[in-house]
């Protein structure tokens, strides 16, 4: 079976280890993903980006990246434990938390359709310029030699 835009082909994903049902559980993750990215993005550019999370490194997460995400920015060219150079850990997640404040979700699944429709309703123009942002960050992080840098911002 080939890789498909959708999905990795099942040969990849049972080369890197992987057992029946973690390669339904991935598949089904990674619809919804690449579904939710490129109605977000239209179609446009978008370069997907890994921190240092333990499941970055796992060999499943690996082979989807590999198989969709050609180019992706691996966690080893990341500096570890950096989420004032992460526009999702120093903005984005602050917003979402905030928008679903004070609500008690009887579900996972509940408390996940909250986050997204909290995501659909962030402006464009916010996420433009909360990822604009990084390059000065980066500057900054450069100047103040990888030690706390918000200061200088």
């Amino acid at each position: 079976m080939k890789s498909s835009p959708h999905r990795p082909s099942i040969e990849l994903l049972f080369k890197r280890g992987l057992g029946s049902a973690e390669i339904a559980r991935r598949l089904q993750i990674l619809s919804s993903t690449v579904r939710i990215l490129r109605r977000h993005f239209a179609g446009g550019p978008f370069i997907l980006q890994q921190d240092w999370a333990p499941s970055h490194g796992s060999r499943s997460t690996l082979a989807v990246l590999e198989a969709h995400f050609p180019g992706f920015l691996d966690k080893n060219l990341w500096p570890a434990s950096s989420p004032d150079l992460n526009p999702m850990d120093f903005s984005v997640w602050g917003m979402l938390e905030g928008k679903i404040a004070g609500k008690v979700f009887a579900t996972v699944d509940d408390l996940k359709a909250a986050l997204e429709v909290a995501w659909a309703s962030i402006d464009d123009g916010y996420l433009r310029r909360t990822v604009n942002s990084v390059k000065k960050r980066l500057r900054a992080c450069v100047k103040a030699r990888g030690s706390n840098f918000e200061i200088l911002l």
